[in-house]
């Protein structure tokens, strides 16, 4: 019996994890119910299947073989007012003045793992687990042409950031020390999932129009890539005594190579009356810089993610034999993200504009960057944990989380707007071998506003959005484990 209960668990785990951001920059922290819970301060308690994450270094002090897993599900009620005007009057195209809510989407994560204690090196516990360590899926509908350019339609996404970062991760730890001190190691193949659109304004190349209205080029591209990288984490854990235990984390910093392919949509200005007077010819180029419609291309792209390393630590203490508190502290790097640098190559031949075509080909042809200029961000977590029944648990937490963005690179695909405060409930039930748990959470970003445009490398393109925004985040963590 306990062998076909372990096998449909396993089954279930599976169905749900195989098809299928919160703090910092575009951290994803819907890890683990019991420490999302407790607000995320969990590296000091580290005591089910998701210290993996959180410190591995607890897999040691888990006594049973575990399958485990859950499902956060979380929306994103994020807005932005936009103000983008050429010289601080003129129109851009970007729907100024109202108040624009991204798509509605209430968005799910499975993970889960699965961990055995095996007599290796004395008794170590070893566990398989995935994890998504990163994340962020924001759309939005912003912009729309202006009178003098192609009015066909944009496409439902303009500014799409859908960005995945799962860990397939092997974790093993052990004690010593007379069981005072443990020690764990995570090692993870890293699948990185990119899908990212933006609109872009070109300087115009064709003289005779770089002036109101048609000093700039409307540019729409959406990238769609994957790759893999490898990551590590670090972990310990240290019992000073019966009622007060330490933990200190390290995740290094990891890069993945993601390529793919890139869809353009150049919208090129609407002026038939200049190709009348200036009698231009449907097979000369300057007929393309004037005849309102759309030029289309694809091409491959590859760029690089650099993902941030970072610290935490904590300490757990045991007030009574119901009530536990725990204290983290966690600083991520998050100056080494540099955003995205996209390289493209082999551009599709029957799409692209005669050679000879060479102003329209620099539009189409030349690589675009995405830069950010962010900082290092740190967090402080407290969580509580109060044992109400033998077989129930109440939890409650509270999080402090600093933004990593700066104004000067604000932009809609990532949205990490000032302090952010989080209040955590939570309830886990006991029964038998089981263990079900339920967390809930909400987090407030203080509002942001880019106020100008800015220019943040040599490319001429903004970098930026400037605009008013506004961020609420709710989320929902459901688990299930079993011990066997």
């Amino acid at each position: 019996m306990t062998v076909l209960r372990c096998s449909a668990f396993c089954l279930l785990l599976l169905i749900l994890i195989i098809p299928n951001a919160f703090g910092s920059g575009f951290t994803f922290d819907g890890l683990g119910v019991k420490a999302r819970g407790m607000g995320g301060a969990f590296r000091a308690l580290a005591d089910d299947w998701s210290a993996a994450y959180y410190n591995p270094a607890g897999y040691s002090r888990i006594q049973d073989n575990t399958i485990a897993g859950n499902l956060a599900v979380f929306h994103d009620r994020y807005s932005i007012k936009p103000d983008v005007l050429w010289g601080g009057e003129y129109e851009t195209g970007f729907l100024n003045g109202q108040e624009i809510y991204n798509h509605h989407a209430v968005l799910n994560v499975p993970q889960g793992a699965i961990l055995a204690r095996l007599p290796v090196w004395g008794e170590t516990v070893f566990g398989l687990s995935i994890i998504q360590l990163f994340d962020q899926n924001q759309s939005w509908e912003l912009y729309r042409n202006i009178a003098a350019y192609a009015q066909s339609k944009f496409p439902r996404f303009q500014y799409y950031n859908n960005l995945d970062v799962v860990a397939f991760q092997v974790t093993a730890a052990r004690e010593f020390m007379d069981e005072r001190l443990s020690l764990g190691l995570g090692l993870a193949v890293l699948r990185g999932d990119l899908i990212y659109n933006s609109v872009v304004l070109r300087d115009n190349p064709f003289t005779e129009l770089d002036h109101r209205p048609w000093e700039k080029i409307p540019q729409w591209y959406n990238n769609d890539g994957k790759g893999w990288g490898f990551g590590f984490r670090i972990g310990g854990l240290y019992r000073v005594n019966d009622n007060v235990d330490v933990g200190l984390v390290f995740s290094g910093p990891a890069s993945i190579n993601i390529s793919g392919s890139t869809e353009f949509n150049t919208y090129m200005a609407d002026n038939l009356t200049a190709i009348e007077d200036r009698n231009y010819s449907p097979v000369s180029e300057e007929y393309y810089f004037l005849h309102g419609e759309i030029q289309h291309s694809r091409s491959d792209f590859e760029t690089t993610l650099d993902l941030p390393a970072s610290i935490g630590a904590g300490v757990a203490v045991r007030v009574n034999p119901k009530l536990t508190l725990d204290l983290d502290l966690e600083m991520t790097f998050w100056s080494r993200f540099k955003g995205f640098d996209f390289k493209f190559s082999n551009f599709d031949s029957l799409a692209l504009p005669p050679e000879n075509f060479t102003r329209l080909r620099s539009i189409i042809m030349t690589d675009i960057s995405s830069p950010v200029e962010w900082q290092d961000a740190g967090r402080l977590m407290l969580g509580a944990n109060y044992r109400l029944r033998d077989y129930v648990d109440l939890r409650g937490g509270f999080s402090v989380d600093q933004t990593a963005v700066k104004n000067e690179t604000l932009i809609p695909q990532f949205m990490d707007l000032y302090t952010k405060y989080s209040l955590s409930l939570g309830i886990g039930f006991e029964t038998g071998f089981w263990h079900l748990d339920l967390a809930t959470s909400y987090t407030h970003n203080g509002d942001a506003e880019a106020t100008a445009m800015s220019y943040y490398n040599d490319d001429n393109l903004m970098d930026n959005l400037p605009g008013y925004y506004k961020a609420d985040i709710y989320q929902t963590v459901l688990g299930i484990s079993y011990r066997f």
